[in-house]
């Protein structure tokens, strides 16, 4: 069964980043109260507005933060066990996106509340989204146990001022949808010929990419190609990322399509109308396991996921990606 409220929630707090993206809206959602991660046994961290040399928007408002300097944003509904893209979304008090900084995130084993001990550092890549209206900061990160983790982020402004916010969140032992590792599921997806070349039955896209639509996910696992798989929804996403999600596989498409499948599997049945169906999920959806949009798998020739992003992504993470199963290194 799909996670309704996960989706939900994830859908209200995409929107917050999107406002503020828009310089609109009233106040950003507030951390909650949940307590910041310190280095040193019984240290306090406080949030700091200095300018010291410190190196250092879609998701939700984290909770357990320290200060009121600036916003943390985790943009995943997910958090597990294993490999992650963790990112965040950044602003400050009046709403405004924080879009050119350098932001670095150190991580704290917090399964001990009393004493939280600081695990590693990583300098956080800036994302942006292609009409430059949201920024998101991520780390392509590996989390060994489930439970309680914390974060400090730090963010160095082209001003010098660095702002620092620390933040508390879960991970879970196991994904509630098709993970990195794992098979992708044999799903006859509805293509071209099952439609009679009707796609407004198959995609919101205002401008089609046919290639989407010419396999099936089964028909891609069966022809020992890498498979790109894109769940996305353009005239219909809650994020705002469908539309341009999709035109960067597009572009991906033109370069690689020779080499990989490319599936395009639309969010809600009942295309051109969901709405008349009540906008339930499309079958893949359901067996993929997915409740937010947008997702990106890419699979290897076997059909293992060796990568996946929800959200915002760039051409340069998915082309990265490519690499991991032979194409374009």
């Amino acid at each position: 069964m799909v996670n309704l409220q996960r989706r939900w929630i994830v859908v209200l707090l995409v929107a917050i980043l999107v406002t503020v993206a828009c310089g609109e809206g009233d106040d950003a959602a507030t951390s909650g109260g949940l307590g910041a991660p310190h280095s040193t046994p019984g240290a306090t961290v406080e949030p700091t507005n200095s300018d010291h040399d410190h190196p250092s928007s879609a998701g939700t408002p984290a909770t357990g933060g320290d200060g009121e300097d600036m916003q943390v944003f985790l943009v995943a509904s997910e958090l597990v066990v294993g490999e992650n893209r963790f990112a965040v979304g950044l602003t400050l008090p009046d709403n405004a996106l924080i879009d050119d900084a350098e932001v670095t995130f150190e991580y704290f084993d917090v399964s001990n509340e009393a004493a939280p001990v600081s695990e590693s550092t990583a300098s956080a890549e800036r994302l942006s989204s292609t009409d430059g209206l949201t920024v998101i900061y991520a780390d392509e990160r590996t989390f060994d146990r489930a439970g309680a983790w914390g974060v400090r982020v730090e963010a160095r402004q082209p001003d010098g001022i660095t702002l620092t916010r620390n933040i508390r969140f879960e991970v879970v032992p196991d994904s509630p949808s098709v993970a990195i590792g794992e098979q992708i599921p044999d799903v006859d997806s509805l293509t071209a010929e099952d439609v009679s070349g009707d796609l407004t039955q198959l995609t919101s896209a205002n401008e089609p990419n046919p290639s989407f639509y010419q396999l099936s996910i089964s028909d891609a696992l069966a022809n020992e190609m890498p498979t790109i798989v894109l769940f996305a929804t353009p005239s219909f996403c809650q994020t705002r990322f469908c539309g341009p999600d999709y035109e960067i596989i597009s572009d991906v498409e033109q370069r690689f399509g020779d080499q990989l499948n490319f599936v395009h599997v639309e969010v809600f049945s009942g295309l051109p109308n969901p709405a008349a169906n009540g906008w339930q999920y499309a079958q893949p959806m359901l067996d993929f396991g997915l409740a937010t949009e947008p997702w990106l798998y890419v699979a290897d020739a076997d059909g293992v996921v060796r990568w996946r992003v929800e959200g915002l992504f760039t051409e340069g993470e998915v082309l990265s990606a490519l690499k991991t199963v032979g194409i374009g290194s």
